[in-house]
């Protein structure tokens, strides 16, 4: 092998690590919209008033929804912990909410993300 095909080799290396982050990106950005529960966040942000509202509020609003639109008997408690710990953390990582002190408002991605929500559900 000469120094040449090392350089080649090592700069394939590279693309190709970049190649496998950003498959990892997308792939981790598509997480976000097959979870019916991190769509409701967006939903109930975009239908706030001023859009903001309470993590309360939202956990009510997805308790009712979930009530309503399976067999589940969703415990309130249960649904604002796993907001808290799973959903809202998520939407944040990505910038489509930001999460302080209780309180959920848009983020920089926000409207990236009603584009997408759009896109899957013309109703919205």
């Amino acid at each position: 092998m000469t120094p040449d095909d090392e350089d080649e080799s090592r700069q394939f290396g590279e693309d190709r690590q970049h190649f496998d982050d950003s498959a990892h990106v997308i792939a981790d950005k598509a997480k976000l919209w097959t979870n019916a529960r991190r769509q409701h966040v967006v939903r109930q942000v975009l239908a706030a008033p001023n859009r903001e509202l309470s993590l309360r509020e939202l956990a009510l609003t997805l308790r009712d929804h979930i009530d309503q639109h399976s067999d589940q008997d969703p415990d309130y408690d249960h649904v604002r912990q796993t907001l808290r710990r799973r959903h809202l953390p998520r939407l944040a990582e990505h910038d489509v909410v930001r999460f302080e002190d209780n309180t959920i408002r848009p983020g920089p991605e926000f409207e990236t993300a009603i584009g997408l929500l759009v896109r899957s559900d013309p109703r919205i």
